[in-house]
């Protein structure tokens, strides 16, 4: 048998008589002794990287550190509801501020009404004289109180007679006329001074007007009061606070310097027709209601 190492001519013996190799290619020994030789054949680095490589098919150990895999998060609720959710609480957070600010404002409107009403009471006309635009907004807010207060009379007086319609003919109604002739009244004194071609302000008209109207928020804070004492007492203020507001127009148109030019009627007619009108409204609007509260006071019903 020839050796494949040193390819001496042997016999049948299972080693080279020269070299000494392994004749026997299906023994272990020569299979360890061929790796041997491959392995020192084979490159240092090339060993190096082999036992370095992982094997597709070995498990990856649950030690062994991996590559960082991307992480999923979960869908938040309030990302998924999106620019919506964060326009309603921008929104919701405006509506706040804005009624805060309302609040704030109407106190300070109210702090200041109180402090003109109380200066007013005292002296009405001399504080008439002196007051200018910027009290506008106090006039209306009296002739507001009178328009609420007048209801309110009527309202208080219909629910002790238990009487049907309450809400409408005791409230709603007696309001709306009440708000109508102040609203007329004005007209009025705006007419007759633009006839006697008279250079005015309407806000300054307003302010003076709502000026002499603030003794009748008084008498009509008594008539309500009163109404729990005596039906009397009560319509004798309810008819005091609106005499003030005839009392109160007259009072604004002269201290103006009427009948200063030729115009198609004297100063005393316009005026005077102005009280008729004013006259016809209250009595037409206000008037059957005020005569039957009277008429109550001899009525069982009116008698506490």
């Amino acid at each position: 048998m020839k050796c494949p190492v040193c390819n001496h001519e042997n016999g049948n013996a299972s080693f080279c008589e020269r070299c000494g190799a392994n004749l026997n290619p299906s023994s272990p020994t020569a299979d360890s002794a061929q790796d041997q030789q491959s392995a020192a054949a084979e490159p240092e680095y090339t060993r190096w990287s082999s036992t370095q490589a992982t094997p597709s098919h070995a498990p990856i150990s649950s030690n062994t550190p991996s590559a960082p895999r991307p992480v999923q998060h979960e869908p938040d609720s309030s990302s998924t509801e999106g620019p919506s959710s964060s326009g309603d609480n921008n929104t919701n957070q405006w509506n706040n501020i804005v009624q805060n600010e309302k609040v704030q404002q109407a106190k300070e409107v109210s702090k200041q009404y109180l402090s003109y009403f109380l200066s007013v009471l005292t002296r009405p006309y001399q504080t008439m004289k002196t007051v200018g635009e910027q009290h506008s907004l106090n006039g209306w807010i009296t002739m507001a109180l009178i328009a609420v207060l007048s209801s309110t009379y009527f309202l208080i007086t219909f629910g002790r007679m238990d009487m049907d319609g309450l809400f409408i003919g005791g409230f709603i109604r007696p309001l709306l006329f009440t708000a109508i002739s102040l609203v007329v009244a004005i007209a009025l004194m705006y007419a007759i001074l633009k006839i006697e071609k008279i250079t005015f302000r309407p806000k300054t008209l307003v302010a003076q007007f709502g000026t002499l109207l603030v003794p009748a928020v008084a008498s009509l804070v008594l008539a309500n009061l009163f109404i729990v004492i005596s039906y009397s007492i009560a319509i004798f203020f309810l008819v005091v606070s609106y005499l003030i507001i005839f009392v109160s127009l007259n009072t604004v148109l002269f201290q103006y310097p009427l009948n200063r030019t030729k115009a198609a009627i004297d100063s005393m007619y316009s005026v005077l027709i102005a009280n008729v009108v004013l006259f016809f409204i209250l009595s037409r609007f206000l008037g059957n209601t005020i005569i039957g509260l009277i008429g109550l006071m001899y009525s069982p019903y009116g008698r506490l």
